[in-house]
This record gives C-alpha cells, sequence and structure tokens, in this order.
C-alpha cells in the first residue's frame, strides 16, 4: 500500500490509531472521509444487526450472536474462532474491526493482531457512530469476506 501519497492528517491518524489498537468514531470518519480505501471497515455482527445498517464501506463478516443477552459473549467468540481464517485476509490491509458497542471487537482484535494484521477497533461501536449523528447504509450489496 502506498503511504506516500496519503494526506499527512489521514496516515498519522492510522498509525496511532494502529499503535493504540483503538480509533474514535470522529477520526474514523475523517479517515474514510478524506481516504475510503486507505482502512477496511470490517463488521463482525450478526446478520440480523447488519439488517439494521452498516457505516457505510464496510465488509461484513458475520458472526452469531446472542441477541437476547449482549453482555454473553460465548456464542460470539465460538462463532468468530470457527469462521476466522487468516488466508481470508489480506496482510497488507489494515482493518477497523466494528460491533455494536465494542465488546466483540476486542475479542476479534486479539486474533487479528495474534496473526500479525493490522487492525484496531472502533470505540462504542455503531451506535457510537449513530449517536455522533453519522448515517448508516443498507446492507446490500456489501462485500461479505
Amino acid at each position: 500500500m502506498d503511504t506516500q501519497n496519503r494526506t499527512p492528517d489521514v496516515n498519522q491518524i492510522i498509525e496511532k490509531s494502529l499503535f493504540n489498537e483503538m480509533i474514535s468514531v470522529e477520526q474514523l470518519h475523517t479517515v474514510i472521509t478524506a481516504e475510503p480505501d486507505s482502512v477496511v471497515l470490517l463488521d463482525i455482527r450478526c446478520p440480523q444487526e447488519h439488517h439494521e445498517g452498516i457505516i457505510p464501506g464496510s465488509w461484513l463478516f458475520p458472526n452469531e450472536h446472542n441477541l437476547d443477552n449482549r453482555n454473553d459473549t460465548g456464542i460470539f467468540r465460538n462463532s468468530f474462532k470457527r469462521l476466522f481464517k487468516p488466508e481470508k485476509f489480506d496482510a497488507d490491509r489494515r482493518y477497523v474491526l466494528v460491533c455494536r458497542s465494542g465488546p466483540r471487537t476486542e475479542i476479534a482484535l486479539e486474533t487479528f493482531l495474534e496473526h500479525g494484521f493490522s487492525a484496531c477497533e472502533l470505540i462504542g461501536g455503531v451506535m457510537e457512530w449513530t449517536r455522533m449523528g453519522y448515517p448508516l447504509t443498507p446492507v446490500n450489496g456489501a462485500p461479505i469476506v
């Protein structure tokens, strides 16, 4: 990936976010507005949640989750371990992991980092994105990993 043509602010945001393993909604909005192809937004929520809307430009990596008790991450953890295949992902890309509010991205981030991928999690997830007034788009046509 050519980072020399990237504007310094975007590159700095991305590098700092990867170092800290997290990115704020405001930082992500800046990055995808200026250079949407500089990161892969990977939405790891379940299909039912995807149909509520996704952050524009997201790729889908659907997992199972206990929607009746969202604090129970066991089903997600098992689903993610079963579905995650390192060969599905490009080691040269930078990933921003997205879930509803954050706990699932913490689980997924550990796996991404263990396999040497550059990744961080979106602080507050989709809930924070919409709370900040940014739109969601329909899931139709979003790439699925």
